[in-house]
């Protein structure tokens, strides 16, 4: 892997951390952050108790929307599902919406604005192409695990190569699952802190480690 790559750093992880400190400061010190954000918050969990069919099926289409489209909205999503959904629920409903929405990014890529992709991300598509000729589809799964790009860049850029939508769709799925998993505890630990006011809980600390962990664990020991 060129220089520059080695170089890159998996910052998604830091502004997660970043975030949630920024939204626990906000809630001790920022009374319009309580009355207009946890709000709001709780008139989504209002509208999910009194439809959850309708509720779930609008969050799972909406948040595929987003993600084919590329908005970077799919970690506050990923958080606030774990603030209005039970635990496995969010895990199921973030998992297969990410994955969907990842794999209609990547065909809208191959089929209707490969020219505008291959001009914007010229030089991640080379390094993507290069480490496909030497390591196959596994490299898109280390990509999933440890994020050298940002996932939207991964979703229009292998639009650009070969492979298969369904293996595509596979290892998207499998390789974002742990990180799915930690982003909707983190979301269920806030919610018990900043809703439902339960003590400071040491379990957010432990899954935001975990989060920074995951993809140095994995960089080290899969090394390209």
């Amino acid at each position: 892997m060129t220089e520059r790559i080695n170089d890159m750093k998996s910052k998604k992880y830091l502004y997660l951390i970043a975030l949630t400190a920024i939204v626990i400061y906000l809630y001790y010190n920022n009374t319009l952050f309580e009355s207009t954000i946890l709000d709001n918050i709780l008139r989504l969990e209002g509208f999910y108790s009194q439809s959850p069919t309708t509720f779930i099926l609008l969050y799972f289409f909406g948040y595929i929307f987003l993600t084919t489209i590329s908005l970077p909205v799919a970690l506050l999503l990923g958080l606030l599902s774990g603030f209005i959904f039970d635990l496995y629920l969010a895990i199921i409903i973030i998992s297969f919406a990410s994955s969907i929405g990842a794999t209609s990014a990547m065909l809208i890529s191959r089929y209707f604005i490969n020219e505008y992709v291959s001009r914007r991300f010229e030089d991640e598509i080379y390094t993507i192409n290069n480490e496909i000729n030497m390591h196959g589809a596994y490299y898109l799964f280390a990509l999933r695990m440890s994020p050298i790009f940002p996932f939207f860049v991964i979703n229009v850029a292998f639009g650009l190569t070969k492979i298969k939508t369904a293996t595509f769709y596979l290892i998207s799925q499998l390789g974002m699952l742990p990180g799915t998993i930690i982003i909707v505890l983190i979301g269920s630990e806030l919610n018990s802190f900043l809703i439902e006011g339960s003590p400071f809980s040491i379990d957010l600390v432990v899954y935001l480690t975990l989060l920074g962990l995951i993809p140095l664990v994995f960089r080290k020991y899969m090394k390209f």
